[in-house]
């Protein structure tokens, strides 16, 4: 359907919502706009510069209760092996640990959304965006229009809904009020998806973190996921203020794979880098009732600083932002509390200034404490009591420390 004409003698196109960038946080949020029967009159643009996009990455969460459709969801398990002690399986329970692949999630929301003639599909980078007190301007390579509101995953003048380069990061946490000293790392990995001759995998568990690897000056660890007895991802991740070198991955994955005494072959490759830094946390509830241009994903607040986890948090705040459009009620933001954000800030202190005990770190808390409490205070649903429980039995005199920086902010 043709989009309404804006009122104005520039005749520009207008539609009711604009999304840019069409990933995990922006299809979340289309779909959300369209079970909530916003889509039934609105109209909404979602722009994505990559026409080609297919099995570009891969989302794991964790949850008592599907998120999706089974359909989504490549492979679950339902225990882990213990970071501390490899050998040793724990059970998730209730929890089942859930891998998706981009490509599944891709074609599901789209089809999901291909019923709704009030959505335009537009294919172009956004150079521009300039927010009015009613109505925001949207400006790409090749055309323009108006928008109610403007939904971003992604920044102007940006390939694609990731942030791309360390610059642009800097550039847009430079225009931030920050109150404390910028603590910025960085998340970064490189996956194989790899077949093997011989059956080596227990696809019933699933390795989240594997220390046994050199940490060369970093906080790093394996991750495997495997999806049957001859098939797998492993995956390389480096928590540091350095990022993780695609060759270095390489030799760490080759060395890692030689072990398992079999030969093997690479279908995919994945890679990527996650901020983790505080400067995403939104200190308000709700956004300014004038506020036109809002962020999603890791712009927005949906990655936790720690973990680099935020798929649910993702589809969480696609509903409530759908929900308080229909109610016409404030939008809210994802702001955490305060006291988490408070830990997150402890612990990228600890791995910034003090990389080498990160493992020491990981696995003092896996060694202590039920993994389904370990889950719950991720998730951050723990109480104050179940909290204390678990910093007690960690090296206290790292936290003091990183307590005593916090609060001179140094």
């Amino acid at each position: 359907m043709t989009p309404t004409l804006h009122e104005s003698t520039h005749t520009l196109p207008f539609f009711d919502y604009t999304i840019v960038g069409a990933g995990a946080s922006g299809l979340w949020l289309a779909l959300s706009l369209y079970e909530q029967g916003l889509l039934e009159t609105g109209h909404l643009c979602i722009v994505e510069s990559d026409s080609t996009k297919q099995n570009d990455r891969t989302w794991c969460y964790w949850s008592d209760s599907p998120l999706v459709h089974g359909e989504m969801v490549s492979k679950s398990w339902s225990s882990i092996f213990n970071p501390h002690d490899p050998s040793q399986r724990n059970d998730l329970s209730p929890y089942l640990y859930h891998h998706v692949r981009s490509a599944d999630f891709y074609r599901h929301i789209r089809q999901r959304l291909a019923g709704c003639t009030n959505i335009t599909w537009r294919t172009m980078t956004v150079v521009e965006i300039n927010e009015q007190p009613t109505k925001v301007e949207i400006k790409t390579n090749t055309d323009a229009w108006w928008s109610s509101w403007v939904f971003m995953s992604a920044m102007a003048g940006q390939t694609n809904g990731e942030l791309a380069s360390a610059n642009v990061l800097s550039a847009f946490l430079g225009n931030q009020k920050k109150k404390k000293k910028a603590l910025l790392l960085w998340q970064t990995f490189v996956g194989w998806r790899v077949q093997t001759s011989e059956p080596i995998f227990d696809d019933t568990c699933a390795t989240l973190m594997r220390f046994d690897i050199a940490q060369n000056g970093g906080t790093q660890f394996m991750y495997e996921l495997p999806f049957s007895s001859t098939e797998a991802m492993v995956e390389i991740t480096r928590f540091g203020d350095s990022r993780l070198r695609r060759e270095e991955a390489s030799a760490l994955l080759s060395e890692y794979m030689l072990k398992k005494n079999t030969s093997f072959q690479i279908l995919e490759e994945e890679e990527g880098a996650i901020p983790m830094t505080p400067q995403f946390d939104m200190q308000r509830k709700y956004l300014d009732t004038h506020t036109r241009l809002i962020y999603l994903g890791t712009l927005g607040g949906a990655i936790k600083p720690t973990t680099g986890y935020g798929f649910r948090r993702m589809q969480a705040y696609g509903k409530a932002l759908a929900c308080a459009l229909k109610e016409q009620k404030p939008l809210p933001t994802m702001r955490r509390s305060r006291r988490f954000r408070f830990y997150d800030h402890l612990l990228l202190q600890i791995l910034s200034k003090y990389p080498n005990r990160g493992k020491a770190v990981f696995q003092r808390l896996f060694e202590t404490q039920p993994v389904p409490r370990i889950l719950r205070f991720l998730d951050e649903e723990t109480s104050l009591w179940e909290e204390v429980a678990i910093f007690i039995r960690l090296p206290i005199w790292l936290f003091l420390r990183s307590l005593t920086s916090y609060y001179l902010n140094v």
